[in-house]
């Protein structure tokens, strides 16, 4: 960057929520331009027209050079009343990347896997990458969990360090279903509920006053677990996923003769014995 003073290494933004009508592509420009320092987006006198503004875009990736574009909330591009239309949004990002070479990075949440399967161009040209919830059955996560409980318990302003870690991680763990998401809003609600009581540290009774309702975590946990079978059942019927290319047998008719040539004579007395081979020699 010393030596380019105009480079900048990547933009992240939010893709916008469509609200009732479809995803429209200007609130996607203006925030990329900020991003690359365009002074013209957010002018009021001669303001920009959609389509100098997605030239303006072209121009400022090929101009600044950034890695990749990191789209959060990218789910909110599947909102759209037909298959055709997703398409087209996925294109038009394929045509940035092949006119300027930057890649876009697409984070959200599991409503983004019909991504995967709009037609196989775009999906042999993207990559998955599942970022899964920590498993209470795996003692691996519920390491990493503690540890991250442990991290934030660390930053939260109080007198005292509310010991959070050491004598509730399971009642976190359960209603956060092991995401770390979930898991920092309820440790906000906790937060400004004992900084409003005055309270030296966060105790059970700040947590459990606001813990999320029994409903709502048990539909949490339900959407979570179908999600991930979903995820993990097409990652797992992915052809050549253990390196070899899964090819499902062909029944046959019966009667049907086996594909291929029949052993001959000579072949058929590769497994017999010395012995047994030259006995049957003699007797013919």
């Amino acid at each position: 960057m010393q030596r380019d003073p105009t480079y900048i290494p990547y933009a992240s933004i939010t893709a916008p929520e469509p609200g009732s009508g479809g995803f429209d592509w200007t609130d996607y420009y203006k925030p990329v331009l900020r991003q690359l320092g365009n002074p013209f987006v957010d002018s009021k006198t001669a303001p920009i027209r959609v389509r100098a503004m997605r030239e303006a875009m072209e121009e400022a990736l090929i101009h600044r050079k950034p890695l990749a574009i990191i789209v959060d909330e990218a789910h909110h591009l599947a909102k759209v009343r037909s298959g055709r239309r997703l398409q087209d949004h996925l294109d038009h990002l394929k045509h940035f990347e092949n006119l300027t070479g930057v890649s876009h990075i697409l984070v959200g949440t599991y409503d983004m896997r019909p991504f995967r399967k709009v037609n196989a161009q775009l999906a042999c040209r993207s990559v998955d990458v599942h970022f899964p919830r920590y498993d209470l059955m795996k003692e691996e996560d519920c390491q990493l969990f503690r540890s991250v409980l442990w991290a934030l318990q660390r930053q939260m302003p109080m007198e005292e360090e509310p010991l959070l870690t050491q004598r509730h991680w399971e009642f976190w763990y359960a209603r956060s279903i092991g995401c770390i998401g979930l898991l920092k809003m309820h440790l906000n609600q906790a937060l400004n509920l004992a900084l409003t009581e005055g309270a030296r540290t966060v105790t059970e009774t700040h947590l459990r006053k606001t813990a999320p309702s029994d409903v709502r975590v048990k539909l949490a946990l339900r959407t979570a677990l179908e999600s991930e079978a979903q995820t993990s059942s097409s990652l797992r019927d992915m052809p050549g996923r253990d390196g070899q290319a899964q090819v499902k047998s062909k029944k046959r008719r019966p009667g049907k003769r086996v594909e291929g040539r029949d052993p001959t004579g000579q072949e058929s007395n590769e497994g017999c014995s010395p012995d047994q081979t030259s006995e049957e020699q003699a007797a013919g």
